[in-house]
This record gives C-alpha cells, sequence and structure tokens, in this order.
C-alpha cells in the first residue's frame, strides 16, 4: 500500500493492529511517526519493535507522554506541531477515537477530525485513524467517511503479510 501525503485515512476494522503494523512500516522508510494511542506506550513499542516514533498515551491519568482525552485542543496541537516540525512528511496514529467521543461527544470529535483532515489535506502529512464500526452509529461512521479515505483494511493486512514473509525469506520486507 502506499500513503498518499495529505490524505487522512479512516481504518475500518475491530481492532487497530493493521494502522498499527502500518505505521512500523513507515517508521521503518524513515517517516517520521507520531503515535497517540489508548494502549499503554511501552507495549506498542515493544510488540510492534519501534524505534524512533513518538508515542503518547490517551489517558486520564496524568505523566509524562501522555494526553487527557477531554483537551482535545491539545490534542490538535500536538499532532499541528509534529505536523508543522516535518515538513517532508510525517504520518500520525490517533487510536481512540472511541474513547474520545465517549468522553467529549460525537460531535466534538468529528470537529476535530474534520480540522485535522484539513491541516493535513495541506500539507505532506499522513493521518490514520483507526475505529472499530461496531462502536459508533451508522450515521456517525457515515460522517466520519465523508472527507476522508476509507482504505480496504483486508487488503493492506494482505499486504502486509506479505511484506512480512518476504522479509523472513530474505527480501527487504519493508
Amino acid at each position: 500500500m502506499e500513503l498518499r501525503g495529505g490524505t487522512c485515512y479512516l481504518l475500518e476494522a475491530p481492532k487497530p493492529e493493521v494502522a498499527f503494523r502500518v505505521l512500523r512500516l513507515q517508521e521503518r522508510l524513515e517517516h517520521p511517526c507520531l503515535c497517540i494511542t489508548r494502549e499503554y506506550p511501552d507495549r506498542v513499542r515493544a510488540r510492534l519493535a519501534l524505534r524512533s516514533s513518538r508515542l503518547y498515551w490517551l489517558a486520564d491519568a496524568p505523566g509524562t507522554d501522555r494526553l487527557n482525552p477531554k483537551a482535545i485542543a491539545g490534542l490538535a496541537k500536538l499532532i499541528e506541531d509534529f505536523v508543522q516540525a516535518n515538513p517532508r512528511g510525517a504520518v500520525v496514529l490517533l487510536d481512540g477515537l472511541e474513547y474520545l467521543i465517549h468522553g467529549n461527544g460525537f460531535d466534538h470529535v468529528l470537529t476535530l477530525v474534520e480540522h485535522l483532515n484539513e491541516f493535513v489535506m495541506t500539507r505532506n502529512a499522513v493521518l490514520l485513524l483507526p475505529v472499530s464500526p461496531k462502536a459508533l452509529e451508522r450515521q456517525q461512521l457515515a460522517l466520519l467517511e465523508r472527507f476522508v479515505e476509507v482504505p480496504d483494511v483486508e487488503a493492506w493486512k494482505a499486504e502486509l503479510d506479505a511484506r512480512d514473509w518476504s522479509g523472513r525469506l530474505g527480501g527487504s520486507g519493508l
């Protein structure tokens, strides 16, 4: 799969694993990567063998590299600053839309997604938004889909699997 700069991708799947694997591939291709996740960052880093990606935990608990899920303006600013600091292209994974919706309401999160989509469109950045379709109402999912790309997650998974096998068999596996 080839990601296009200036594009926001909504990855619809029960789990965000394909989005995490895409991020790992982008890191290996030496793209600057930012990951904001509901999963504890040390576990993500270890599971994916991430080396250079910036990771933030979307959690209520205060601490270093943690983001308050109710401070969505701060979340937007963090993403904007990262993208602007990497004008040749950055990849941002925002895992936890369902959690943000639960804490802030759908309309506020939709506004955030629309804002981030417009922001990355005018730059050479990629935004990955994994979401579980079963966690949202059909109308909510349709509104999220309206202005973003919705890739075939199963096709992306198959391509990532093929890359992994190629790497195990002596190819580059990137």
